[in-house]
């Protein structure tokens, strides 16, 4: 008899326990450590993140100071001074990502006005993967065309027509706001009927 109250005792101690470790897991408390596994016996305080990042601010705009010379005694022929905050590296990659979704939608639907119809294509789906790297100036490089199934000129042709007029992104900056290279990489799919 006293087995069977001890066991609903043991099932609820371990729910409880069970329920604190997700609400750490999925509350944000916990640090996720890929190649680290909890056990049974293991202490949660030491896995608990106690440093939360706060996110980062752009750095406001100053006044700046303007020194008049002589023949601005007056100050109706003051020079137009606007200063712009500099741009957050989360603005730049959504910005990029805008540009190229723009960009890439209007070469994907000149691909199935121009390129789809040609006899050179069997009919079928072609799902097409592209690898394009951002430089430290914007500057936008096709670097890899995959057709698959595989199609020299259809490979050829998405690269052409990427490559022509590609615009220039904003280029990605690093933890230390200095600009590096990114490869990015998007896929499509076009259908011959």
């Amino acid at each position: 008899m006293k087995k069977w109250i001890f066991l609903p005792l043991i099932v609820s101690m371990i729910t409880v326990q069970a329920q604190s470790l997700k609400d750490a897991l999925y509350g944000g408390k916990l640090r996720t450590d890929s190649g680290t596994v909890l056990r049974k016996g293991d202490d949660l305080s030491s896995k608990i993140d106690t440093s939360r990042k706060k996110p980062v601010e752009a750095e406001k705009a100053k006044p700046v100071a303007l020194s008049l010379d002589s023949s601005m005694k007056n100050g109706n022929n003051l020079p137009d001074v606007t200063i712009k905050a500099p741009m957050t590296t989360e603005a730049a990659v959504k910005d990029n990502n805008k540009t190229w979704k723009t960009f890439s939608d209007s070469v994907i639907s000149m691909l199935k006005q121009e390129v789809i119809p040609s006899k050179k294509l069997k009919k079928g789906a072609y799902f097409v993967l592209v690898d394009y790297e951002i430089g430290l100036d914007g500057q936008v490089t096709i670097m890899k065309v995959i057709p698959t199934p595989e199609s020299a000129f259809l490979e050829e042709q998405v690269k052409e027509r990427l490559s022509i007029d590609t615009p220039k992104l904003n280029p990605v900056l690093d933890g230390n706001g200095k600009p590096r290279k990114v490869v990015k990489r998007v896929n499509f799919t076009l259908t011959k009927d």
